[in-house]
């Protein structure tokens, strides 16, 4: 499988997001992927250093926004500078991606592009790499758009579905299911024949190139445009102003015919909220997550992200706690996903210094 990936894979590794259900500890200028959320090292990091040995560091490219190149530039010294791809704004993943396949395209036109995600964190890397290679094998021999699927343990409501049909280790998208109500999950879950959309992708640049023509050419032709004019990177702005903010399920896999999916042996995590980073830590006999001095009394199931000061805790449940030198979050474990709401409060009263 290394071989397969050293000579025809490129890696597009999307880092542009903000990750604000991890606020307060996440920021503008700090988002999720430049977080150790799990393990010592960024989820930036572990993304990249997954590739070692596999694909060389010239073969890896990042997108991120204009506000974040210089950081993460910083972040990844191994990678050459010019393979930081620049978006002026975040316009979702479609124009995201479309970007990456006009710049790369240029010198590696017969490459087949893996699409990752800066801040999922994967378990098992050996099974990893070898599904990678199933997947880049399958889109340069059958031409397929390939997609990852993770096998459901759980009704999930926040994720969207795959449906497959057929055997073996690369299987047929029969269709893209959205986010379900959860008695749609429970049957997806017993069905055996429902993924989790992990939002990973493989295709050759030519068969991208063809479908965004194809279903999206509103995404492409911008950039197309920008590109023959000599990819100034000063007129990417103009160009960004005219895309639709699209990801790339809606703009194009959910549209096409021919799509194929692995099913992923390794194991997933969007790690998307805090509850999500709290299955990773330690905890001690009353399942409480401690960074950081604590002192608990009657205390259970709750965690506490601190490190600066001491934080105490008595007579609570299912509690978490985010510790910053100029913000303190307190919220129950159930009600997490409301974080993001507390994100839009603060850009709402214009609190850009908490931002």
């Amino acid at each position: 499988m290394a071989g397969v990936l050293q000579q025809s894979a490129v890696a597009v590794v999307m880092a542009g997001g903000r990750g604000t259900r991890f606020w307060p500890r996440s920021r503008n200028a700090r988002p999720k992927q430049f977080l150790a959320i799990v393990g010592s090292e960024t989820l930036l990091h572990q993304t990249v250093h997954r590739l070692e040995g596999q694909i060389p560091p010239e073969r890896i490219f990042v997108v991120t926004t204009e506000d974040l190149a210089d950081a993460t530039r910083r972040m990844l010294p191994d990678l050459p500078p010019q393979n930081v791809l620049v978006e002026p704004e975040g316009r979702n993943t479609a124009p995201c991606l479309a970007l990456a396949l006009v710049q790369i395209e240029r010198s590696l036109p017969d490459a087949v592009m893996a699409v990752l995600s800066a801040d999922h964190w994967i378990g098992d890397r050996e099974l990893f790499l070898e599904d990678l290679g199933i997947a880049v094998a399958h889109a340069a021999r059958a031409r397929d758009l390939v997609t990852f699927g993770i096998r459901p343990a759980y009704p999930e409501t926040g994720y969207g579905y795959i449906e497959a049909e057929g055997e073996g280790p690369v299987l047929q998208v029969k269709a893209f299911r959205e986010k379900p109500p959860v008695e749609v999950a429970v049957q997806y879950l017993a069905s055996g024949r429902h993924y989790w959309n992990a939002g990973m992708f493989v295709w050759a640049l030519a068969d991208f190139r063809a479908g965004l023509e194809r279903h999206a050419p509103e995404v492409l032709a911008p950039l197309d445009a920008w590109s023959r004019a000599g990819a100034d990177p000063k007129a990417l702005s103009a160009a960004y102003r005219r895309l639709p903010q699209l990801p790339i399920d809606i703009a194009l896999m959910e549209k096409a015919a021919s799509v194929a999916v692995v099913p992923a042996r390794f194991r997933w995590s969007d790690v998307g909220s805090w509850p999500a980073a709290i299955a990773f830590q330690e905890t001690d006999a009353d399942g409480n997550v401690c960074q950081g001095e604590t002192i608990l009394l009657d205390t259970r199931n709750s965690a506490f992200f601190g490190g600066r000061r001491l934080i105490a805790a008595s007579g609570v449940e299912d509690l978490i706690v985010v510790d910053e030198p100029d913000a303190l979050l307190l919220c129950r474990r159930d009600r997490a996903q409301t974080v993001k709401q507390v994100v839009e409060r603060l850009k709402a009263e214009g609190r850009e210094d908490l931002l």
